[in-house]
């Protein structure tokens, strides 16, 4: 009985180790910016606040957080830009390809 319990739990440990394994974690998006992307350290209702710089256009930009809309209806996204990858913040969609 303890043999066949011990042996039961490899096979769950394996299968799970094997779905966690299977299932890719919520990947991030490579786009570009279009055009000069002010670069915001976070948003609320309004838009970006604690501006922080301007993201040059045709440059890189990692997505990794979608869908936040202001009252003015612009959509806004989080991320990385190339020009400053150690440094996360958020964009307007709108300044993307994404």
């Amino acid at each position: 009985m303890k043999r066949a319990l011990a042996a039961a739990a490899v096979v769950l440990a394996t299968a799970t180790a094997g779905t966690a394994l299977a299932t890719p974690a919520q990947a991030d998006v490579l786009c570009m910016t279009t055009e000069n992307a002010p670069f915001y350290a976070s948003i609320d209702g309004y838009g970006g606040t604690g501006y922080l710089f301007t993201l040059s256009p045709g440059r890189g930009f990692r997505a990794d957080g979608w869908g936040y809309n202001d009252v003015y209806g612009r959509n806004w996204i989080r991320g990385h830009g190339a020009e400053h990858p150690d440094r996360t913040g958020w964009v307007l969609h709108g300044h993307t390809n994404c």
